[in-house]
């Protein structure tokens, strides 16, 4: 009886450790950067991650006048793709016309990740 109870604890521990691991998805943590030129606006895109989370800087720099900070907050998601690529996916709770929620391609670098065909240095 002791012996079985013994088996069952050690299985029931396998499995928890299993489930863990399991659970564990890729993340990200830090603080990366880029400037961004669109046409005629110039933007500071600075995305932080924690945990789950990310909040993304916005400084826009418009050719005339006083630049203007937004904050965008969400969640975000690496997924693993089958060809050994990458992509990322977020969801924000507010948008604008340049940060939005979606799937884009997504590559990691030691000191960089890119993020559809923009490249975010390490801060």
């Amino acid at each position: 009886m002791k012996k079985s109870i013994r088996i069952m604890a050690v299985v029931m521990a396998l499995l928890m450790v299993t489930f863990v691991f399991a659970s564990c998805g890729k993340t990200i943590k830090g603080t990366y950067s880029a400037e961004v030129d669109v046409v005629v606006l110039k933007y500071t895109a600075t995305y932080e991650f924690s945990g789950k989370n990310v909040t993304v800087t916005k400084v826009v720099n418009p050719l005339v006048g006083e630049s203007k900070t937004y904050t965008i907050e969400g969640t975000y998601e690496i997924i693993e793709n089958d060809d050994d690529t990458m992509d990322i996916k977020f969801e924000f709770k507010t948008e604008d016309e340049h940060i939005k929620s979606g799937t884009f391609d997504f590559e990691q670098g030691e000191d960089y990740i890119k993020i559809g065909i923009v490249k975010y240095n390490k801060k």
